[in-house]
């Protein structure tokens, strides 16, 4: 069996009875039919000749909505939510939109993304089964059609349908039942079953496929029920699943339209948020045009619906011209997408994750940052927090923790502008210049140029045709360019290299008291010795590992290779396998390690606390000496702020809590402690760790800790950086490595008192004062210099002027001297100079009617004292060995 999508299709068709064929749809009427458009298979009660995809029909729907109901967005969910539940379905809460459970993807994109890995293998008990959740899932490949086709979003909530078969429950909800209950909840909505249209298609992901069934409605996609059934093998083979997944996922906004006849699904999801937002840019009275335009061009995406071809058509079709037709328009096409860019913010903001240049936040600055600049371009007059307001409380019924995340992502749009605008300052310039050079070559500006433009300096490409405008140039901005400029869903994995043998698991002995233990050594590989049984903690997690001793020799580092330590020890090749072995840690390293573990763990509580709930762990090091932990953060950390963290963790270990560290099922650690546990990323394992400090925080962690807050001793803050946009480094110091930084400290102060014979307390005035008074002599000496220089000029001139050849001195005189005494010579008439002083600097100076150009000059006088430089006809500069 073929495994690439194209060649399933074919496979399933061909024997289609066995993968399509239900007996909900025959006996409820649907026969399978060949649509002679687009060419696939489908299933209807009508008998017809196309089948119901916008691109083969349009959108019907507009003329002829399938439901009298009418329902809100919220009201659809309530729905859906309510046949789902009377019919036996636990309706869950959803997941966070910022995916921290899985270290492949930055957001949640699908509903079935809540399961896997875990659930979906089995491994682990679904939440419950079957089950329905209303999942926001993040995207950033449809950006270009955002607030075009009406159908588009960033951010949508998918209906997500899932149902577990495996060994414990048999296979109890399948094909004929997940179909029954999708006819059965579009019957509650006013959908009745013969205006729906099933198209069979295959489904990949994941290392998994499996037949699926789309099912439409008056041109309207309403959702995809996958039956996850196979698993790919190597070689191109395969084999059926021993846990079937019903992977059902149903976009809520296109069940809200498709009840409507309004021009757009926008208008049902934002409800009266958009409204206001048309009021207030002048934009309400478009809304009979832009219905008409979706008649015409909503089926299409951006790449058709934005070509001119495509353009000039729909404008045709509906009597316009092309321009007037899209002068209209596009106004509304931003407001839309400012609409839900604003609301995919709200969302992911809420759930921690911070506009920036890397990883997931680089989308959602791009998104930020094309909102205002379709507000500038258009004068949208966007009321940027009672936007972010309104989208919270009309989606409140639903999703009630964003109300918890309004002020910060208010706050955070707010930083985002001021830096748009920094941006816009500081990049006009560059953009002319490019501009300039583009005039002079006599080439167009080019997609590839913007791109890099946007990605390495943030100037949006709207920007750059505005500059381009008022230059009297061109720049085409091509329609889906920030679907280029988008970064993909996925984070890059890094793979580690296969050991040499399989291992069985190292026994981790490291979170025992025990500071020596007895192993066997199992294996060498290379510099490393592997044991069935260790107490070193390996690095992992931000924390060094555990330094020692192996029979005496030095283990320099330990680090883990999926469940195996590996050991590097001095002269390893000396151990034999089956050998037995005494170990020991150094206890003091590691004793001062888990304070610096334990005390990074207080200040993230702390960090939450003073600064705001949307502060997450964005990486950490912790070793002998210090720690530091990156803190997510739309701002540089005041003075005042981390005087108040400092604080705020000090009364926290004086507290003494109890620190607990105990084993849970992931599921039951996600139920009882949130999504919050995943601080340090994803954690592999059906099991978890969980690291809880009282009642304040609670973290998947395998590090080694203290026992009580206590344990920890004095915390220290010395030293705050950014390090990126939206992430603050904060270094701090626990325990004795803390005491002996303020000691030190104490000692520095007192001998700068002492040498200013001044008390400590009149040390910042005193330094103050000298400094000012310096800075007055330096002045002084600055106008001196300038006299001396000159003095010493008007010599050389005179002097090169009556030889009528080039002066040659050594000076004791600074760099920036001698340059004045060369640009004084560069102003005469024919003099030239060439000066350098004992630390090898020199410069050369002629006139514009000397003989010898500045360059030529220190060639020659260079070679000879063996240096180097060079310049042009007037000054020239370089470095000759010292004296």
């Amino acid at each position: 069996m073929g495994l690439s999508k194209e060649e399933l299709r074919k496979e399933f068709a061909a024997d289609w009875k066995k993968h399509y064929q239900t007996k909900t749809l025959s006996e409820a009427g649907f026969g399978r039919r060949q649509c002679k458009k687009c060419a696939k298979h489908f299933w209807s009660i009508e008998e017809r000749d196309v089948c119901a995809d916008a691109s083969c029909i349009g959108y019907e729907f507009l003329q002829n909505p399938p439901s009298g109901r009418k329902l809100s967005y919220v009201q659809t969910w309530k729905e859906i939510e309510k046949y789902f539940v009377k019919h036996g379905h636990t309706s869950v809460k959803p997941y966070p939109t910022v995916a921290r459970w899985r270290d492949d993807l930055y957001f949640t994109i699908a509903s079935i993304n809540d399961f896997q890995p875990y659930v979906v293998s089995g491994e682990i008990e679904p939440p419950a089964n079957p089950l329905i959740v209303p999942q926001t899932c993040i995207r950033f490949s449809d950006i270009s059609n955002v607030g075009v086709t009406g159908r588009h979003y960033t951010n949508f909530v998918m209906v997500g349908q899932h149902a577990f078969n495996n060994k414990k429950t048999g296979q109890f909800y399948w094909k004929d039942e997940a179909l029954m209950h999708d006819m059965g909840y579009m019957d509650a909505l006013g959908i009745k079953k013969e205006r729906l249209v099933f198209v069979e298609d295959v489904w990949m992901g994941g290392g998994n496929f499996g037949p699926c069934i789309e099912y439409f409605c008056g041109g309207l996609e309403l959702g995809n029920c996958v039956f996850m059934q196979y698993e790919v093998l190597p070689g191109g083979k395969s084999r059926e699943l021993s846990n079937k997944v019903i992977d059902m996922g149903a976009g809520l906004a296109r069940f809200a339209w498709v009840t409507h006849s309004a021009p757009t699904s926008y208008e049902i999801v934002f409800g009266d948020v958009v409204q206001k937002m048309k009021k207030d840019a002048g934009e309400a009275g478009h809304d009979k045009l832009f219905l008409e335009f979706s008649k015409h061009a909503g089926g299409m995406g951006y790449d058709e619906v934005n070509l001119p071809a495509h353009k000039e058509k729909v404008a045709q079709e509906m009597g316009m011209e092309m321009w007037e037709l899209y002068a209209k328009l596009s106004p509304l096409f931003s407001l839309y997408a400012a609409a839900d860019h604003l609301s995919t913010l709200l969302f992911t903001i809420t759930d921690g994750m911070l506009p920036s240049n890397a990883g997931g936040g680089y989308n959602l600055r791009m998104i930020a940052r094309r909102t205002f600049g379709a507000d500038e371009k258009y004068a949208l007059k966007l009321d940027y927090g009672k936007i972010i307001e309104g989208h919270a409380r009309h989606l409140h019924p639903i999703f009630p923790h964003l109300k918890e995340g309004v002020q910060t992502t208010i706050d955070v749009v707010e930083e985002e502008r001021k830096k748009y605008r920094a941006t816009q300052e500081k990049g006009r310039g560059k953009v002319l210049n490019m501009l300039n050079r583009h005039k002079k070559e006599g080439k167009p500006v080019g997609e590839g140029e913007l791109l890099v433009l946007y990605q390495s300096d943030g100037i949006p490409a709207e920007m750059v045709a505005q500059v381009a405008g008022e230059a009297g140039m061109k720049v085409e901005v091509p329609a889906d360019f920030y679907s280029r400029a988008c970064k993909p869903d996925e984070e890059e994995k890094e793979e580690k290299k296969p050991l040499g043998e399989s291992y069985p698991n190292t026994e981790m002995l490291c979170y025992n008291t025990e500071i020596e233990f007895d192993a066997t050594v199992i294996g060498v590989e290379g510099k490393c010795v592997v044991l069935d049984r260790s107490a070193f903690y390996p690095e992992s997690g931000g924390q060094v590992s555990d330094t020692g001793f192996i029979e005496g020799k030095k283990v320099l580092d330990a680090q883990k290779h999926g469940g195996v330590i590996l050991h590097e020890v001095e002269n390893a090749s000396s151990f034999k396998k089956g050998q037995k072995v005494r170990g020991k840690i150094i206890a003091q390293r590691r004793k001062q390690i888990m304070q610096h573990h334990s005390g990074a763990h207080v200040l993230n509580a702390a960090a939450r606390e003073v600064l705001g709930m949307h502060v997450w762990q964005g990486g950490s090091h912790k070793d002998e000496q210090k720690a530091h932990l990156d803190l997510t953060h739309y701002r540089r950390i005041s003075e005042g702020e981390l005087c108040a963290i400092e604080k705020r963790a000090n009364e926290i270990i004086a507290e003494n809590m109890p620190v607990h560290k105990k084993i849970y099922h992931r599921s039951e650690a996600e139920s009882k402690f949130s999504f919050r546990i995943y601080q340090g990323g994803a954690v592999p394992g059906k099991e978890l760790r969980i690291v809880s400090i009282g009642d304040i925080d609670n973290q998947a962690c395998g590090g080694t800790h203290v026992d009580r807050t206590g344990d920890i001793g004095m915390f220290k803050i010395v030293k705050r950086e950014g390090i990126q946009d939206g992430i603050e480094r904060v270094t701090f110091k626990c325990g004795n490595a803390a005491v002996k930084h303020v000691q030190e400290r104490e000692r520095l102060l007192k001998e700068a008192a002492d040498a200013l014979s001044v008390p400590e307390a009149q040390l910042a005035p005193t330094v103050t004062r000298f400094f000012n008074e310096w800075k007055e002599r330096g002045k002084k000496i600055e106008g001196l210099t300038a006299i001396v220089a000159q003095g010493i000029a008007k010599g050389i001139v005179e002097e090169s002027e009556k030889k009528g050849g080039a002066v040659e001195k050594e000076m004791e005189l600074d760099a920036d001297t001698l340059k004045s005494i060369c640009k004084a010579v560069m102003e005469s008439k024919s003099a030239s100079c060439c000066v350098w002083n004992g630390q090898g600097e020199i410069f050369c100076a002629a006139g514009k009617g000397a003989k010898v150009g500045a360059g030529e000059l220190l060639k020659g006088i260079a070679a000879k004292m063996g240096g180097s430089g060079g310049g042009g006809t007037t000054f020239a500069q370089g470095r000759i060995g010292k004296k």
